[in-house]
């Protein structure tokens, strides 16, 4: 090594030392175009409680207490709160002839700036301002229609740029919900759980206060659900169920007791304004046998099956059976009528009317829930609740509930004899598991299933196994009795959704 040599290398070591030597320039960050894009929740639950939130408002002060406050605030501001009730009990306010909000992300892309461009049939409909890419500032919201879109993001940085594209399929699940109690959530205001903790008075919190429906009850239970079953669709929730309903006086005519002026074919068609139904859940038909009458002659008569109804709609009949079993029989054209108002070209209401159908969307499903069991205890064995008997609850369970009932039932006298009661026209689950003969129509089997195929019962006698409200007259809270807690509403829930789960595919 020559001496020239030599003192450059100590010269440059020394320099190294002293800092002297700028290190070499980093290399400037890679930039990439990484997209994704979800639909913005439509059944919103922004308190994360698992229930929906709507925009009609919420009490002042202690929404969920014994007593809310009957003043309510932030209606209509379109923003959902926590605790806010549905508006008329629906989510129709998210409908809109613009379409529905679709988020589109690009915050795991690297660079300075980004847009995107959406097309549809191969034609660009929008363009995005170039916007700064930050934590912040990487998703953006645009309203799309229902369809399918080619969404290119583009991302540029420091003389580069990257692009890719992605496909999405922007779909809002539009669910109908129509039936009596049982699909209203009848027992089930929004502050239920304040009145199970301490019981004492209460002042429910309905979503509608006529109807005694609530965002608690299986319907809204189940969108929310579907809701939240995946990222890339959205639900909106039309709701017109209502405590007390029938085929005639609920689902195809007016229901004036509740204050209800229109069917709820006719509720659901305003509300729909023109869009398609992509499901409807159906609960109905309880009423129509006669629960009512049912369980006031059982509470108050031996051989409940062959006593005269005091009151309510068995009322005419010689026995409890034959009102039962001639109601039932009805069942049949009963449905036959509804299905020709969902998505049928002859829909005619009660009074003979004829309007148009509900619009459904091509192979919409509806869902006709079977009634849950409420007649066993825990053990499996029938109830003996207050002054109805085992035998009573056994017979109930075999000719009104049970999807499969014998031809007769050998139901014991007081007396120790036995008689055999004929059911030619079958039982109340029976008949709306039949409805599965209609176009498109799958039966709930598993509202029924998980509470009366099971070794152990949830019914009223059940203690804390129980899925079901006893009577309830004396705690506080009449309207409870004879319906499913909030449990029992749970379960039904996850039927439903289970069985509107292929909605969620492509």
């Amino acid at each position: 090594m020559t001496s020239g040599m030599v003192a450059a290398l100590t010269t440059a070591v020394v320099a190294s030392t002293l800092g002297l030597v700028a290190p070499p320039a980093a290399a400037e960050p890679a930039v990439s175009a990484v997209a994704a894009w979800s639909m913005v929740p439509q059944s919103k639950d922004v308190n994360r409680d698992g229930i929906i939130d709507g925009d009609g408002g919420v009490p002042a002060s202690g929404a969920l207490s014994l007593q809310p406050s009957p003043r309510f605030v932030g209606a209509g501001n379109r923003v959902a709160q926590p605790n806010e009730r549905l508006i008329g009990g629906t989510l129709s306010w998210y409908l809109s002839d613009r379409g529905f909000p679709v988020r589109l992300n690009a915050c795991r892309s690297s660079g300075d700036r980004y847009r995107w461009r959406i097309a549809r049939d191969g034609s660009v409909i929008r363009t995005t301002k170039w916007r700064t890419l930050t934590r912040r500032t990487c998703r953006q919201t645009v309203t799309l229609p229902e369809s399918s879109y080619d969404l290119a993001l583009e991302v540029r940085g420091s003389g580069s740029v990257d692009r890719t594209r992605l496909t999405a399929d922007v779909r809002n699940i539009l669910v109908v919900a129509l039936g009596d109690s049982y699909a209203s959530g009848e027992g089930n205001p929004r502050n239920v759980k304040a009145w199970m903790k301490r019981g004492g008075s209460l002042s429910p919190y309905w979503d509608d206060d006529g109807c005694r429906r609530s965002a608690r009850g299986a319907p809204a239970l189940a969108a929310l659900g579907l809701e939240r079953s995946s990222s890339t669709t959205s639900v909106t929730l039309i709701d017109v169920a209502c405590s007390g309903a029938t085929v005639d006086a609920g689902i195809l005519g007016p229901q004036l007791g509740a204050q209800q002026a229109t069917s709820q074919i006719e509720q659901a068609a305003r509300l729909m304004a023109g869009h398609a139904a992509d499901a409807v859940l159906l609960t109905v038909g309880g009423n129509d046998v006669g629960f009512t009458s049912i369980l006031q002659t059982c509470a108050l008569s031996n051989d409940c099956p062959l006593a005269r109804p005091p009151a309510g709609p068995l009322s005419g009949f010689p026995s409890v059976q034959s009102g039962v079993q001639s109601q039932t029989g009805a069942l049949a054209d009963d449905f036959a009528r509804i299905a020709a108002c969902l998505g049928g070209s002859n829909c005619r209401l009660a009074d003979g009317r004829p309007v148009d159908a509900l619009p459904l969307s091509p192979s919409a499903p509806v869902l006709p829930t079977l009634y849950p069991d409420i007649t066993r205890a825990a053990d499996g064995r029938p109830c003996t609740y207050l002054t109805i008997s085992s035998d009573d609850f056994a017979w109930a369970r075999s000719t009104i509930l049970s999807p499969a009932p014998p031809p007769t039932y050998p139901y014991t006298l007081a007396s120790g004899r036995t008689v055999d009661l004929p059911g030619a026209q079958g039982s109340l689950n029976q008949q709306i598991a039949a409805t599965s003969r209609f176009t498109d129509w799958t039966p709930v089997g598993g509202t029924w299933s998980a509470s009366g195929d099971t070794p152990g019962g949830h019914g009223v006698c059940a203690g804390n196994q129980a899925w079901v409200f006893g009577f309830t007259g004396l705690s506080g809270f009449t309207t409870a009795s004879f319906h499913p807690n909030p449990t029992g509403q749970d379960v039904m829930a996850r039927a439903i959704s289970d069985a509107a789960m292929p909605l969620l595919r492509p």
